[in-house]
């Protein structure tokens, strides 16, 4: 019989609110210039921003990035160590190798006008993630000490767009006040707010 073994020192930690929630929606689209091949691009102080301007205490927030070759990621923004990240790639899947996608000859359309040979980026992206979603407690990011928020372009120089999307929790009792700020929001969406910002 397999028994369920945890590691020792293990600590589980649950709280539960027996009060009503509302969910309101906000979100935000940022406009990236990459300008290197491989490049971190460190988000987080701008998804601090998001949850700032509309108010966030409590919830959760998904950073998505709208590409297959641009990734998001959560690590370290140590310098040494994001120039490991990106050895660690570019050996992993060297750019020089003969793959499929590059050839054009093969490929059934569509093709992009502004196609590169770009296999290596698609396979690296493969290997992270398009998203990262975390909590928001007492108006901030929920991350370790270290901790940051990235999006790695792997086929740059390119503009990018990535989406914040924040599901703020509201008791019964802000809820009115909420939802007459989400209205203001100029979209016309009852109960999401929505802003655009461009990285230089």
């Amino acid at each position: 019989m397999l028994e369920k073994a945890y590691p020792a020192r293990t600590t589980f930690r649950t709280s539960a609110s027996r009060s009503r929630h509302w969910v309101v929606l906000s979100d935000s689209i940022l406009d990236i210039a990459t300008v290197e091949p491989i490049q971190f691009i460190d988000l987080t102080d701008y998804i601090s921003k998001h949850l700032t301007m509309n108010g966030v205490e409590s919830g959760t927030v998904t950073v998505f990035s709208r590409h297959t070759t641009a990734a998001i990621k959560i690590n370290e923004a140590e310098e040494l160590l994001i120039e490991d990240f990106k050895k660690m790639l570019r050996e992993l899947i060297p750019s020089e190798r003969g793959y499929n996608h590059n050839d054009m000859s093969r490929r059934k359309p569509p093709i992009a006008p502004d196609e590169r040979p770009n296999a290596h980026s698609h396979l690296m992206h493969l290997l992270l993630s398009t998203s990262e979603t975390i909590p928001v407690i007492d108006g901030r990011l929920a991350l370790g000490t270290w901790q940051r928020v990235f999006m790695v372009e792997l086929d740059g120089p390119r503009e990018r767009q990535v989406m914040i999307r924040c599901e703020a929790y509201h008791t019964h009792e802000k809820a009115e006040a909420v939802e007459l700020h989400a209205v203001d929001g100029g979209n016309g969406r009852n109960g999401a707010t929505q802003h655009r910002a461009q990285l230089k």
